[in-house]
């Protein structure tokens, strides 16, 4: 029998390659994913991103010392310029002070001279008196002197009128008794006149000796006063301290203080806003032993103004040497508080970034160097 090929009628069409390929659908997905592991392990390696923060310079306006507020002169949002006031404070106290102060230095002066003049009338009474005796007593000796010499020419033209028994004779004892008792004046009267010149010369050398320690007490008071000057002075400082002014130019952000309020030595009034660029300060963590050198440059990318300012140059101006803890908010890992190194960076160009916002601080891998840990 002879044998006959089998005639089918089922017509058979290659099948599409790419309709294959589903069923090689694990070994794409390992393939795209070790492509995609490659890509971002090189993205990776060529730079590192760290957390951040921006901040500003910012003024604190507090007393020196505890007062009552009178006046605030600003609110939030406010625009001050180096030297404005800022708060008044009640100066009812120290003005007290300084009255008081002010007082006790006319009444020191006052009784000084009332002391000096005192002395002075008192020591000029005595020199004026030893110098009045002395005239007196010089005074005294010449008319002595001169009735003793008339008494001599009386007695010796009487003595011989009572040889004739012309006079009574009690006259010339009387005139002789006179005579003998100016003798022994004139006798004494210059050891006298000399006493008084001696006095008067002291009472002079005590009234240059007394006005020299006027001098000395007037200089002294003098100095107390000047004491008390600086110490009014010293007030007037305080008081200047009381009119609460902004030292910097920048914008009110806080104001905690209001008209009577009390406020103690050091209590934040007011907050301003420093003008001028801001600062980064980022938080590299420490696991990463590296560090980053002066001068690196990195790429900040902030969160609230990114809008409008977008990303933005900086470079490393300080590195902390010292490991801290990172805030909270600024941890990778939230609501875990994590150990870094402090990274302050200066933007490149001028431009104003919220205050407090968070950035991202992207530093190429190739720039950091690498720390040797040794025990």
């Amino acid at each position: 029998m002879t044998t006959q090929n089998k005639i089918s009628h089922v017509t058979q069409y290659r099948r599409p390659w790419w309709k294959g390929i589903s069923q090689w659908w694990p070994l794409l997905v390992f393939v795209a994913f070790i492509l995609i592991a490659v890509a971002l392990y090189s993205n990776g390696g060529k730079y590192r991103v760290i957390t951040g923060t921006a901040e500003r310079v910012v003024e604190t306006i507090s007393p020196l010392e505890t007062a009552r507020i009178v006046k605030v002169h600003v609110k939030v949002g406010d625009r001050v310029e180096a030297g404005d006031i800022i708060a008044q404070l009640d100066t009812a106290i120290i003005d007290a002070e300084s009255a008081v102060l002010k007082e006790r230095i006319i009444q020191s002066r006052l009784e000084s001279q009332l002391e000096q003049l005192t002395l002075e009338r008192q020591f000029a009474s005595a020199h004026q008196e030893a110098q009045q005796a002395l005239r007196d007593a010089q005074m005294q000796f010449k008319i002595d002197t001169v009735e003793h010499d008339a008494l001599v020419e009386e007695i010796a033209r009487l003595e011989p009128l009572l040889q004739q028994q012309l006079i009574d004779a009690g006259v010339l004892v009387a005139k002789k008794a006179r005579e003998r008792v100016l003798r022994e004046i004139l006798t004494l009267s210059p050891d006298n006149i000399a006493a008084l010149q001696a006095q008067v010369q002291r009472s002079e050398l005590q009234k240059q000796s007394a006005l020299a320690r006027l001098k000395e007490m007037e200089a002294l008071v003098d100095s107390n006063a000047e004491d008390q000057q600086e110490a009014v002075n010293l007030v007037n400082i305080r008081k200047d301290g009381y009119t609460l002014r902004a030292l910097q130019s920048g914008v009110i952000s806080e104001v905690e203080g209001r008209a009577g309020d009390v406020v103690e030595a050091g209590a934040r009034i007011a907050t301003i806003l420093i003008d001028g660029p801001s600062r980064i300060v980022g938080f590299l963590t420490e696991n990463n032993l590296s560090s980053v050198a002066i001068g690196t440059p990195a790429n900040i990318y902030p969160t609230a103004s990114v809008r409008d300012v977008g990303v933005v140059q900086a470079h490393v101006v300080q590195v902390s040497p010292a490991v801290y803890s990172l805030p909270e908010r600024v941890s990778p890992i939230r609501g875990q508080v994590v150990r870094g190194r402090r990274v302050i960076l200066a933007l490149e160009d001028e431009v104003q970034l919220v205050p407090g916002e968070t950035v991202s601080i992207e530093i190429e891998s190739s720039l950091f160097e690498p720390v040797s840990v040794t025990d």
